[in-house]
């Protein structure tokens, strides 16, 4: 019989928490992704345990049974979400309809994680929106891990059969994959090809499995209290580093693809064997009634928190803030508590087999006018509808794969570029300039030498190219998603490239709001800005609700800075839909000169 862990609950509380954190701070909670290992390794453990624990039972796998198991546990909730967001969608953002049907059967056939690298999506960088189906890569690893593994195991038991042996031949394979993973990473590339990838996440899986070989769910171990006392300090040790793993492990760090995550997968693995032995009394430390009640629900909260996430974000100037945060969590647990009373746990528990005696009673059976069935037939009907939503529903433009690859790699670019000095020249003449961006020779002539520091988003990412060739002497720092909090931090840090520049070029605002916390960033970085001449570029994000908030707040604070000059490109952009890529936020072609030229025109004007 199995036995039930409930310090285990206590584990996946720390992971669904984690993950969650990470998508509302991922500035403070940097390596809170990492949540999801601690999934990884705890659900190959407990699958592999049960199909052991059948093996010696039964002497066989019914694998057929199992992979039933597995689509009552995971299918009912996961097209239930998708059936509850897409009305939502259809009325308040049917921009996110786009690709909502690939999303759908991708996650469906258990293979999101390689349509999204098919598609060039990014899990990190959110250049165009925040996708609320994003995090399901997750269960379609697990999918696709668990559609094969079993037939693995089955061959391992019945041919190897000495459990040392296999153990040996699982570890081998969790090499390959660490291995394999540290050989696609590219150190200042999007990591999403390893980080989706099941070739590359599989060792936390196969850590988990091959633990359940070791030390099996009914193996209970004798220790006296001094192995108490280390098991104790063992299981803290694993704890702590785990978590200073959450706050310090960024995922653009080659540190965590170079054996990062295969360490915290090891910590995993600690905890979970500590946790499993009631004789090093670890479990009573991670169990208690909320760790009981989250755990119980983590895999609803875990589906219910990037749809809240990512379509509150879109209509909240300050969805960070703790009063929303709050109430964004409050909502996620009580979405999940719904669906862990009425899907979850029925569908789970449903006899499938019945299905068409319950079709063919409901239809032909009772009185069609009773108020049960009337409501049961309008619910059926709506499914039905938004099934047709989804299926129908527009595919997601292809130009945005292209344009999250070009400013990814133009990020990169950025990175790696020296940083311009007073002996910089001119990379093209400047008659070639002047004409390409349509300004007078003298506003390219002066632009050329300029000493400018410039901070900002993805969206001066996707015009940098250009501005650096009006501009050979600019040190650009732009990050995807950077927001002006973190800009002030880079401009605090960076005092001596503020003094050796004539002026500061700011392009913040993209993401979020100017005031963040009750505390205003323009006049923050106005203070460090000093007595140079600051030139702000100001706001465009068709349906972001904090835009004409920021841009309204540079309009009044150019008013009480006498250094600082707002760079209008939000009017000059306007009904200009050809400049931008589909989701009308990054300039590309003839957009992105425009912006280049606008900019010259403007700080090159007014340059004595």
């Amino acid at each position: 019989m199995k036995r039930y862990v409930t310090g285990f609950d206590g584990l996946r509380t720390l992971g669904v928490f984690a993950v969650i954190l990470y998508h509302i701070y991922p500035n403070v909670l940097r390596g809170g992704f990492l949540g999801v290992v601690l999934f990884l390794v705890l659900s190959g453990y407990l699958v592999t345990d049960s199909l052991l624990r059948e093996y010696q039972q039964t002497g066989k796998l019914n694998i057929l049974q199992f992979w039933g198991r597995r689509l009552k546990r995971i299918y009912p909730l996961m097209i239930a979400v998708f059936l509850i967001v897409t009305p939502y969608l259809l009325i308040f953002q049917r921009d996110e309809l786009r690709g909502l049907g690939s999303d759908f059967f991708s996650s469906v056939l258990s293979i999101q994680n390689w349509w999204q690298i098919a598609q060039g999506d990014s899990y990190f960088a959110n250049i165009a929106g925040e996708s609320p189906f994003k995090h399901i890569y997750y269960l379609s690893i697990e999918g696709q891990f668990f559609l094969l593994f079993p037939l693995l195991l089955f061959i391992l038991l019945k041919f190897v059969k000495n459990r040392g042996k296999i153990f040996l031949i699982l570890s081998g394979i969790t090499l390959i994959s660490v291995i394999w993973m540290a050989v696609l990473f590219v150190p200042g590339q999007d990591p999403t090809r390893v980080y989706y990838g099941t070739d590359t996440r599989l060792f936390s899986l196969v850590m988990g499995a091959s633990l359940a070989f070791v030390l099996p769910l009914r193996k209970k171990l004798k220790v006296n209290e001094r192995g108490k006392r280390v098991g104790l300090g063992l299981a803290a040790a694993a704890f702590a580093l785990s978590v200073l793993a959450y706050f310090f492990m960024p995922a653009q760090s080659a540190v965590t693809y170079y054996g990062g995550m295969w360490a915290v997968s090891l910590l995993t693995m600690v905890l979970i064997a500590l946790v499993a032995q009631p004789a090093f009394g670890i479990d009573k430390v991670f169990s208690n009634p909320v760790f009981s009640y989250i755990g119980s629900r983590s895999y609803g909260i875990y589906l219910w928190q990037l749809p809240v996430l990512a379509l509150v974000a879109a209509k909240l100037l300050n969805p960070t803030a703790w009063y929303n945060v709050l109430w964004q969590l409050a909502l996620i647990v009580g979405l999940s508590e719904l669906s862990y009373r009425f899907i979850e746990t029925p569908l789970k528990n449903f006899d499938y087999s019945n299905t068409l005696s319950v079709v063919r009673n409901y239809v032909f059976g009772g009185n069609w006018l009773k108020l049960k069935k009337l409501v049961t037939s309008g619910i059926l009907l709506l499914i039905v509808a938004m099934l047709a939503v989804i299926i129908f529903s527009p595919a997601s433009p292809h130009d945005q794969e292209i344009l999250q690859k070009k400013i990814l790699a133009q990020q990169a670019v950025l990175q790696k570029r020296e940083e311009a000095t007073a002996n910089a020249k001119v990379s093209k003449p400047l008659k070639t300039i002047a004409s390409k961006y349509k300004v007078e020779p003298v506003i390219a002539e002066k632009a050329s030498e300029m000493k400018v520091l410039a901070i900002g988003d993805s969206v001066m990412v996707a015009g940098s190219t250009d501005l650096s060739e009006v501009f050979p002497q600019m040190n650009i720092s732009a990050v995807v998603g950077e927001q002006a909090n973190v800009g002030e931090k880079f401009l605090e840090k960076n005092q001596a490239k503020i003094k050796a520049s004539d002026a500061l070029l700011i392009g913040l605002g993209t993401n979020g709001t100017l005031t963040i916390g009750g505390v205003n960033y323009i006049d923050k970085i106005m203070a460090l800005a000093g007595n140079k001449p600051v030139y702000w570029i100001n706001n465009r994000a068709p349906g972001k609700p904090w835009i004409s908030v920021n841009n309204a707040q540079l309009a009044a604070a150019a008013k009480k800075y006498h250094n600082l000059k707002i760079i209008n490109w939000y009017a000059a952009s306007a009904g200009k839909t050809d400049w931008f890529w589909s989701d009308n936020i990054h300039p590309k072609g003839t957009g992105a000169i425009a912006y280049a030229r606008l900019i010259a025109d403007t700080m090159a004007a007014t340059k004595k």
